[in-house]
């Protein structure tokens, strides 16, 4: 009698095996055809060409070198300068900036002077950092730096300072020498981490900042202007970041505790930051809008328009039917620093002769940005990103896009001239201002 096979012995198993690793084969190849068969043409021959720059170039290319390569093209010469794709890192560090968290001396200089001379000179310390406790002061010239006060080395050149900061840890002292006016002086310093504040509150009497681990605390210290009338007080807002409305409101609420009228709000630098803080300071200076949460600014995406509104309307619980609000600008004062400008002169806040406008470089201008750039993540968390330039910006009630603009001397905007000595530009705009 013959035996025939039911498939449940060795051979049947055999048999299946074969036919299971086929069939896994067929769906590998297919699922891949399938996958090439989706990308652009130009998406195929990019993996090609990396493909064969890694087998066949001379020296090795990782996948890193490659692709930060074809990143770079795109952030350099397809987008605007404003946009750019983040790597994951870069992504992390941009958030945690935005929350005021830095690391290292906290200077921002102006590296070339008018005639193209290369210069140190610190435009900004920056709140709560190494620099501002040291002593350092905006309009102050670097002229040298060394390991100790005795080895100190002569330059200006900003490459090599740069160089010379990067051999050096958090923590470990050196010393610079710097220039104020004819004076000079030594400064010893050291590099950390901190966190930044962006509100400082000058009085003809009184002079505070934000100091403290987590720059929270209001703290009495730096110099009076004492060129302010007896019921002005000056702010100086430096960049919408991290906690910024939430120090704006202590000094708002200082300046109401005082009893101050008037007040001077210094732009000056301010190349903007977040929407969102934009719309809490702007509650403070909309005069005559309406309403408890008037309209400050308005992003035009072309096929539709999404609106912005502040927080609240305090106008009228700090100033009073006299008041006189002015402005400092310059041609770094941009993008949310302009958006809080158009509201205050749509709202009445301020007029045109309001603001007094720095020159830089023998002009006297805000920057011009009236644009809007949203950043998408590629994932939840940890992910790369790419911020792209998504809307023009509108003032709240003129509809004006102040983009590629700014506000101008033609507007009717005061000006003076530019002064990095102490206080004597911020001097020289008050003088005007309340001529």
């Amino acid at each position: 009698m013959s035996k025939k096979s039911t498939g449940n012995g060795k051979g049947g198993r055999i048999l299946f095996g074969v036919l299971a690793t086929a069939l896994a084969v067929l769906l590998f190849f297919g699922g891949w055809i399938t996958s090439q068969l989706t990308l652009d043409s130009e998406l195929r021959s990019l993996i090609r060409l990396k493909n064969t720059v890694q087998a066949q170039y001379y020296e090795e290319i990782t996948d890193e070198e490659f692709y930060r390569a074809v990143f770079d093209g795109v952030n350099d010469n397809l987008l605007d300068k404003y946009s750019k794709y983040m790597t994951a890192d870069e992504y992390a560090q941009t958030l945690s900036e935005a929350a005021g968290n830095k690391s290292g001396l906290g200077l921002v200089f102006l590296t070339e002077s008018a005639d193209g001379k290369a210069q140190l000179l610190i435009t900004r310390v920056c709140g709560n950092s190494p620099a501002e406790a040291a002593g350092l002061k905006a309009g102050e010239y670097v002229l040298g730096f060394g390991e100790s006060a005795q080895t100190i080395v002569n330059s200006v050149a900003f490459n090599e300072f740069s160089s010379f900061l990067a051999e050096y840890s958090a923590g470990e002292t050196f010393f610079l020498r710097v220039r104020s006016g004819d004076s000079e002086r030594v400064v010893e310093l050291a590099k950390a981490e901190y966190v930044e504040s962006y509100v400082f509150y000058r009085t003809n009497e009184k002079s505070f900042c934000f100091t403290g681990n987590k720059a929270r605390d209001l703290t009495e210290r730096g110099e009076p202007l004492a060129s302010l009338p007896s019921d002005t007080a000056y702010i100086r807002l430096t960049q919408f970041n991290g906690e910024a409305a939430q120090e704006f409101k202590q000094v708002m609420n200082l300046f109401k505790t005082q009893g101050k009228k008037n007040l001077v709000l210094d732009l000056r630098d301010n190349g903007g930051g977040y929407l969102h803080i934009m719309q809490s300071i702007a509650s403070y200076f909309c005069k005559n809008g309406e309403g408890d949460r008037p309209l400050v600014a308005v992003a035009d995406y072309g096929e539709r328009k999404e609106n912005y509104y502040a927080d609240g309307n305090y106008y009228h619980e700090y100033f009073v039917a006299d008041s006189r609000i002015c402005v400092l600008a310059d041609s770094s004062t941009a993008s949310a620093s302009e958006a809080l400008l158009g509201c205050m002169l749509d709202y009445g806040a301020v007029q045109y002769g309001d603001i007094c406008l720095s020159e830089r470089a023998g002009e006297a201008r805000t920057y011009g940005k009236g644009i809007m750039q949203t950043t998408f993540p590629f994932g939840l968390i940890y992910s790369d990103a790419v911020k792209l330039t998504t809307a023009k910006i509108l003032w709240p009630v003129s509809n004006n896009c102040i983009h590629g603009r700014g506000v101008l001397k033609t507007d009717g905007a005061l000006s003076v001239a530019e002064n990095y000595v102490g206080d004597n530009e911020i001097n020289a705009a008050i003088a005007k201002l309340f001529a």
